[in-house]
């Protein structure tokens, strides 16, 4: 049993975890897409539908959502890092999304969510290795992130994907 350092944010028990980035294999058959603000409406209703119900839901209306999305790609939580950050189109809805900002000089996941009927199909882990490869060219050396302690599936992906605590 790893035990992990745990921080207090929003109430919540979070770990802190990096990850040196290295070039990584990616095969893919998922139509990964830049965010633009066209996309807004459908990463929002994403975002809500995925952590509705969730310890990590923060949002309870579509508004809240397009408010919190915004929020991201509007330098909110730090600089957007638009070329690193992505949604997966299926179905003409976003199936899952991963947002990038420079935290304290370093890319932090601001988000990243899979919505529920697209679970299990190896969406996240595509989406971070897009944007891990995308960092590692533009410069970077490390990613970061802070998951809820409680997310057990997550916190599992991110030590696949290399991710240790820190």
């Amino acid at each position: 049993m790893i035990k992990y350092e745990k921080v207090m944010t929003l109430g919540k028990s979070r770990i802190k975890m990096k990850c040196k980035l290295e070039k990584q294999l990616i095969s893919t058959t998922f139509h990964l897409k830049p965010i633009t603000q066209q996309d807004i409406m459908k990463v929002a209703a994403t975002m809500l539908e995925a952590y509705e119900g969730t310890v990590d839901q923060q949002e309870d209306t579509l508004q809240e959502a397009i408010l919190e999305v915004n929020k991201i790609i509007k330098d909110g939580y730090g600089p957007f890092i638009a070329e690193a950050s992505y949604w997966i189109e299926m179905n003409n809805e976003a199936a899952a999304v991963i947002c990038i900002n420079l935290w304290d000089k370093k890319p932090l996941i601001t988000e990243i969510y899979t919505g529920k009927k697209f679970l299990h199909q190896g969406m996240a882990s595509t989406l971070i290795t897009k944007s891990m490869n995308t960092l590692k060219l533009m410069g970077y050396d490390e990613l970061i992130l802070n998951v809820t302690a409680e997310n057990s599936d997550a916190l599992h992906l991110y030590k696949k994907l290399g991710f240790v605590q820190g």
